[in-house]
């Protein structure tokens, strides 16, 4: 078992179309630690737990399950990438990735979460941008 803890909070924060900043004000904590724990880095106060399943309207199983998730069960669409190591390796921010690429940060986002797939244009693009080859970046499956 890996050391990062796994919920669905970004996921059904962003179908229900809520902003991270939004929601950790709703919760009076703020935008940085509601993000470590969306990305599994800090386990929730049971408190927190709590108030997002109530704002959300979800049980608290449903934004925290006790097992690993499987993003590929979860996802049918889901694709596997390489997007946010590499970026990370190129000590580039999304932002600054998204203004050389001409799309949104949220967009890239996506694509790094495997949660849409980026066509053809923007694997090309992504790769000659970071200097890698596409195949480091988006791996055949």
């Amino acid at each position: 078992m890996g050391n990062s803890l796994n919920n669905l909070l970004p996921v059904i924060r962003r179908a229900k179309g809520i902003k991270q900043v939004d929601l950790a004000k709703s919760l009076s904590i703020s935008p940085s630690y509601l993000c470590r724990i969306e990305r599994g880095l800090l386990e929730a106060p049971d408190e927190i737990k709590a108030q997002c399943s109530e704002i959300l309207g979800v049980t608290v199983n449903e934004l925290f399950p006790d097992e690993k998730i499987n993003t590929d069960r979860n996802f049918s669409n889901s694709t596997s990438n390489n997007l946010w190591q590499i970026r990370m390796k190129k000590k580039l921010k999304q932002n600054q990735l998204a203004i050389l690429m001409d799309c949104s940060p949220s967009y890239i986002s996506k694509i790094e979460k495997g949660l849409q797939a980026p066509n053809d244009k923007f694997r090309k693009k992504c790769a000659k941008i970071l200097k890698v080859k596409e195949s480091e970046i988006f791996p055949k499956n």
